[in-house]
């Protein structure tokens, strides 16, 4: 389900964002200013375009978050290794996980952007940086500024080495999402199976389905992340035996089968309501509550794992579709719980539902929806990594210092065979916009997915993204998805990943960048993408790279090579 969404990049050139650091501060270098702690958001924006006062006005899906027009004054100013912000207050109530529109102005007529307001997507914590003038702008990158332009000239740069990874025997299997309300309003289990062969030809290792449980109907939504029985099927997709025929097909294929499991609530006409109130949180007047306090997850009741009656039915569900099934893992909704960065009763829940699960199965795999490294340590082999993104729309196309480095951290802080989930979208963040939106066209698209599938980690494709689709999916609503459409960009997909899986990638990693270029570096193989809308030539090429006996390498737009 819709959880946190981190910043989402403004791909204009009118107005760019920075990194930031996981402690709420940008990504300054070591020295004795720094940006303050402070509670909720703040925009800070160097000002730079002679006006008498700046002010920020935003609209979208936070009401009136901005204000009236002109929106808001700077609430201050702070100076920072002689660079001077204004910065402006919002709210973290307001805007988690809310997307506006942002507009600079200067209280009158003029206004940056002119038109086309570019998206800000609030994560869990951040500061967003902005430099702003009046005819042109500079993005601040954490180090220095870069002038932002739209020169459709080919570009040069000089390749140097940006970091070294150790090798390593972390997880790097490539999951394919299945969204079974794409594929219509009846019948899905059957035209999921149909379309195993074409699943597996995109490198797919672990067939991931979306919840396929009975859905509730007592104040219901249409969300399937609201379970009214855990160990039923939705009989809208198919029968208990067609969800087997998937997982025996896909075991046939070498694919592994992930399900969706959410155990941070249920629906309102699960019998447990009744039954075991008590495995419930309840307000002071003793009536069960819903996750959140403004009442935006109405449509589920949260549970409550202090209770141990809880934690064993819940671990009984979930070892019911290993036995009956034998399915391989599973992705876990809102795995943190409401107790977030900090450990609660729903982390002693999971270290010991995972050890059950695994005396059934030693090797299964078990994702966490979450950010917080907490995870690890409650048995999750996998982890989202939601910044990893972020950073690559930032800076994608221009600078790829800030993805790589949250690379490196993320990599870091996963134990053992442990991992960092890749992906460039899923079903939360379809709901807000598409790869091909985010990347500028369709192959900008698959560029950034075959970069991140590159590295030594798990990846994660959402079925949609295969075939270029470029419309929002509110994942609450049943369509029908034309799975034939786009057939070379789905091919060319496949092929480029089977390229990519031929390199050993356990292997030590060093990563050049050259401008928009980047080049990985195996001992079995280097792999090339140029992440810019224009040619691109990589020049000062060291020597020894394996398979790549060149000085200079020129890319077409978004060209990948693998040597």
């Amino acid at each position: 389900m819709k959880r946190i969404l981190l910043l989402l990049a403004l791909a204009l050139p009118l107005i760019a964002c920075s990194s930031k650091n996981d402690d709420n501060s940008p990504a300054e270098p070591s020295g004795n200013d720094s940006f303050p702690q402070h509670e909720g958001y703040r925009i800070y924006a160097v000002d730079e375009t002679g006006w008498s006062t700046l002010y920020v006005y935003m609209y979208g899906s936070v009401n009136d978050l901005g204000g009236k027009w002109p929106g808001i004054k700077a609430a201050g100013t702070i100076t920072v290794k002689g660079k001077k912000y204004s910065y402006f207050d919002v709210s973290v109530k307001e805007a988690q996980g809310k997307t506006e529109k942002l507009i600079f102005n200067d209280g009158g007529s003029a206004k940056i952007p002119a038109s086309g307001e570019p998206s800000l997507t609030f994560g869990e914590k951040a500061d967003y940086f902005f430099t702003v003038s009046s005819t042109a702008a500079k993005a601040f990158n954490g180090s220095s500024p870069w002038t932002v332009t739209v020169d459709d000239s080919p570009v040069s740069n000089a390749t140097t080495k940006l970091q070294t990874f150790g090798a390593s025997a972390r997880h790097m299997e490539q999951i394919y999402q299945v969204n079974p309300k794409l594929y219509g309003a009846s019948g899905a289990f059957v035209k999921i199976r149909d379309r195993l062969d074409e699943i597996h030809a995109l490198g797919t290792d672990i067939l991931y389905l979306m919840p396929i449980y009975e859905q509730g109907k007592l104040k219901a939504i249409g969300s399937p992340y609201c379970i009214k029985d855990f160990q039923a099927v939705n009989s809208s997709y198919g029968t208990l035996e067609e969800l087997r025929a998937i997982v025996n097909t896909a075991h046939q294929k070498g694919m592994k089968v992930m399900f969706d499991w959410v155990a941070n609530h249920t629906a309102w006409d699960c019998s447990w309501t009744s039954q075991h109130k008590d495995w419930y949180a309840q307000d002071s007047a003793g009536n069960i509550t819903c996750p959140t306090a403004d009442g935006t997850w109405s449509d589920v009741a949260q549970l409550n794992y202090d209770s141990q009656e809880l934690r064993t039915a819940m671990t009984d569900a979930l070892k019911y579709w290993v036995t009956e099934l034998g399915i391989d893992g599973y992705r876990c909704d809102y795995a943190h719980g409401p107790t977030g960065s900090k450990a609660g009763p729903m982390d002693a829940f999971w270290k010991a539902a995972i050890a059950e699960l695994r005396k059934l199965d030693p090797d299964l795999i078990m994702l966490a929806e979450s950010d917080f490294t907490k995870m690890y340590d409650d048995g999750f082999d996998l982890i989202f990594s939601r910044a990893a993104k972020s950073r690559l729309i930032s800076g994608f196309g221009s600078n790829l210092q800030s993805f790589f480095s949250t690379v490196a951290t993320a990599f870091n802080d996963a134990p053992g065979t442990g991992s960092p989930l890749l992906f460039i979208t899923n079903h939360d963040d379809a709901t807000e916009s598409t790869p091909v939106a985010d990347f500028h066209g369709k192959e900008g698209a698959r560029a950034a997915f075959l970069l991140m599938r590159s590295l030594p980690a798990a990846t994660m494709m959402y079925g949609s993204q295969e075939i270029a689709y470029n419309a929002k999916i509110n994942f609450f609503n049943v369509m029908t998805m034309s799975w034939t459409s786009e057939p070379e960009y789905r091919k060319s997909y496949g092929e480029a990943i089977g390229r990519i899986a031929a390199i050993d990638r356990t292997g030590a990693l060093t990563v050049y960048t050259a401008g928009p270029v980047a080049i990985l570096s195996y001992p079995t193989g280097t792999v090339a993408i140029n992440t810019a809308g224009t040619e691109a030539t990589a020049t000062a090429i060291p020597a020894g790279l394996s398979g790549l006996n060149a000085t200079e390498l020129t890319l077409a737009p978004y060209e990948y090579k693998v040597y």
